[in-house]
This record gives C-alpha cells, sequence and structure tokens, in this order.
C-alpha cells in the first residue's frame, strides 16, 4: 500500500510513548496522532468506536460458553444435529458480533450503517445441497459486511464483525476486521437537503455500498482484533507502520505493546487448507509446497504447516513468525477463491503490506484490485518477502509490478 503520510514523516516514537517504557492506551496514542494530523479527528472519533465494540465482543466470544452462546456436542447426535447446533451457535455470535459493532458505531452520533442484503435466494436458502452457492454471498450463518460513513466526515469503513466464528465452540481464536476508505468529494456534494423518502434511503445504502468499492491501496487504515488468549488490535493508519494493543483486562483498556510491528523476512511456516488440495488448478502452487515441505527450497529447511481455519488468527501467527499464508481458488469449491476481497483479503493484506511484506491474488498485487460487488472473492496469498518472491518463481505472476523495485 501506498504511504498516507508521504509528507509527515518527523513523528517521534517518543511522543506516542513505547510499549517497554510506559503504558500507552489506544485512545493516548490517537490522541498524538491527531495532534500532528488534525485532519484525522473523525477517523480518531471512528477508531475510538471499534475499540469499544471489540471489548464487547472479546467478552461475548470469552464467555460464550458460559452465556449459552455456543451449545455442548455430543456424541449420541447424529453428524446432521451436531452440524445444526454448531450453526446455530455461530448464527448467535455472528448476529450479536454484528449488534454491537452497530452499536458502538451508533454511540457516536456521527454515523450511518448499512447491512448489503443477500440476494433473495441466499435468504430463503433454497440453494439445493448438490448446487454450489453463490460465489458473491457470504455463508448462511454470517451477516456479512457492516458498512459505516460519517454523516460531516469523509471516510467510510467496512467490518467484518467476527471472523472464524466457527472456531468460537471450540475455544479456538477468532476476530474483527475493519478497513477505513475517504470517499470523492463529489460524493459529498451529493448531500444538498435534509428531506428524505425511501427512495432517497435506497440511494443512500447505494451510495454508502459503492463507496467502499475501492481497491486495497486506497485504504486509509486498517486493522483487525484477535480473540485469543490475549485479546489484541492490530492498526495501521498507513504511515508505513503497524502497531499492536493488547487489551488488559485490569483496566480494561487497549495497551501499546507491538511497536512498529515488522514481519520476518522470511519464516519456516506455511498455512492453507490442504484439503481443498486436490481441486487447485495451480500446478505452481502445488510444487512449490511439495519443495518447502521437502526442505527443497531456497532456505534447505522444512517448513512445518499451521493451519487454524480463521483468517486473522493465520495471519497473526504470519505476521508475527514469519512464512506464507495462502487460500488459492480450487476447481470443485471455490472457482474464484473463499475469502472476501473487500472486507478479509484487502485489510489484511494492507496491515501485512505495512509492516513489510507482502500480498496478491496469485496473478497481480491484491492491492491493485477494485472489487465489483460487496461479497467478491479472491484468490490471496500473503506474507514475509522473501518467501512471497520464493512462491512467485512458481506461480507466475503476469500482472505483478514490484513497488519497490519501480521506485528505484
Amino acid at each position: 500500500g501506498t504511504c498516507y503520510y508521504e509528507n509527515k514523516k518527523k513523528k517521534k516514537k517518543e511522543k506516542y510513548g513505547s510499549a517497554g517504557t510506559q503504558r500507552i492506551t489506544l485512545p493516548r496514542y490517537l490522541s498524538g496522532v491527531v495532534q500532528d494530523n488534525p485532519e484525522l479527528r473523525d477517523m480518531e472519533s471512528l477508531l475510538l468506536s471499534v475499540q469499544m465494540a471489540c471489548k464487547t465482543i472479546s467478552n461475548l466470544v470469552h464467555r460464550a460458553g458460559i452465556n449459552h452462546l455456543s451449545s455442548p456436542i455430543t456424541t449420541s447426535l447424529s453428524p446432521q444435529d451436531q452440524y445444526d447446533i454448531r450453526l446455530n451457535s455461530m448464527k448467535k455470535l455472528d448476529q450479536l458480533s454484528t449488534t454491537v459493532l452497530q452499536h458502538a458505531l451508533h454511540f457516536t452520533g456521527k454515523l450511518q450503517m448499512v447491512t448489503p442484503a443477500k440476494s433473495q435466494r441466499q435468504r430463503d436458502k433454497k440453494v439445493p445441497k448438490n448446487k454450489k452457492k453463490e460465489d458473491d454471498q457470504p455463508d448462511s450463518h454470517q451477516p456479512g459486511v457492516l458498512i459505516a460513513k460519517a454523516y460531516e466526515g469523509r471516510y467510510v469503513a467496512c467490518f467484518d464483525p467476527l471472523d472464524g466464528s466457527g472456531n468460537a465452540d471450540a475455544a479456538i481464536c477468532t476476530g474483527t476486521v475493519f478497513g477505513i476508505f475517504e470517499t470523492d468529494e463529489d460524493d459529498e456534494k451529493k448531500k444538498d437537503n435534509d428531506d428524505k423518502n425511501d427512495d432517497d434511503d435506497m440511494k443512500t445504502r447505494e451510495e454508502l455500498v459503492q463507496a467502499v468499492l475501492q481497491p486495497g491501496k486506497n485504504l486509509r487504515a486498517a486493522g483487525y482484533c484477535l480473540y485469543s488468549s490475549a485479546t489484541i488490535l492490530v492498526l495501521s493508519l498507513g504511515d508505513g507502520k503497524t502497531h499492536g494493543f493488547t487489551l488488559d483486562p485490569q483496566i480494561n483498556e487497549f495497551v501499546l505493546t507491538h511497536w512498529n510491528m515488522r514481519i520476518p523476512s522470511r519464516g519456516n511456516v506455511y498455512s492453507c487448507n490442504e484439503a481443498n488440495s486436490e481441486g487447485w488448478s495451480d500446478k505452481g502452487w502445488k510444487e512449490y509446497l511439495k519443495k518447502i515441505k521437502r526442505g527443497q527450497g531456497e532456505t534447505g529447511e522444512k517448513y512445518a504447516l499451521r493451519y487454524v481455519g480463521s483468517m486473522v488468527g493465520d495471519i497473526h501467527r504470519t505476521l508475527m513468525y514469519g512464512g506464507i499464508f495462502g487460500y488459492p481458488s480450487d476447481t470443485d469449491q471455490h472457482p474464484n477463491g473463499n475469502l472476501q476481497l473487500l472486507y478479509k483479503c484487502a485489510p489484511m493484506g494492507y496491515i501485512v503490506s505495512q509492516a513489510g511484506g507482502l500480498c496478491t491474488n496469485g496473478e497481480q498485487n491484491l492491492l491493485d484490485i477494485r472489487p465489483s460487488r460487496v461479497h467478491e472473492r479472491s484468490p490471496v496469498f500473503m506474507g514475509s518477502p522473501e518467501d512471497m518472491k520464493e512462491m512467485m518463481e512458481y506461480v507466475k505472476h503476469t500482472n505483478y509490478v514490484d513497488e519497490e523495485e519501480e521506485e528505484k
């Protein structure tokens, strides 16, 4: 992604504090950013709402079993009954997380929101079992993306309220993902009167949806909140830095614990769903994995597989320890990839890119792609720069442009 503060690199680490010297809360950090960049005040308000929602969602996730949001599955039940119970648990958590996020954003009094509707066929659940689900729809238990726009500002944000909700019953990590764009000046000029009717509301909803259909390189901020053994909010404001804030349960505040996170140049772990490997059409990806598993890659070291099934969890581990994450398309279930481009791939790719990593869709830079639909899916690869470059020797990226090489 491109640097948002190209002409504002005079900030000093001491001004915002550091993880090793004193306890810097997220509100204090954002206050320091706004002091140098007053134009980001609306973004500060938006991010403070996000952190408030993440605190509540964290509590919901960690207390899901106690509050009967998740249900125990016993072996005496049939496989279908077990699946129905698990699906019901996912629905409860997803819907509650979406409601919490909506309330937190409404609390500011500065935001309007929409949730793009699913198709009629998806809502009515009339998709035959033997027919593939619509490629541009979220799974049946997911409410989908939430879009928020400042009434008097130019920021528009998209949220995935709870990624990996299917892991919650097993106490495995889940997460919230968000990305923030700016709208065009022309869009602001359309608001000339306050008289609204149903047609105006419908038009406003459509305008909000169109406002977020931007390539990831246009993001002004992005982040995720990981709900695991600790609750960690990772955030980048597009200044080439990525910071991590850990929720301190004693004071109920996010505290700066990971200053200027940088992904290792190379790791020794790959992360992908190898259950889909029979459907992978790209022979280069298969060959690459075969090489690194055998220790025949550039490092000569055997790579280990680590795959949680929650994108936030897998990317956070990759960001911390290095390696590569991949979810390619497969001819059987996901011909266009399985992860949504707008509210999963682009924000996570932006974070990885700001931390020094690379991200692609298997052909070109992931952040260059403009989604045409809110729920559009995409293949995705991201991780350590050296691992990604090695992978690209096998998976030919015909449209990939290395921005660093181009600048030279």
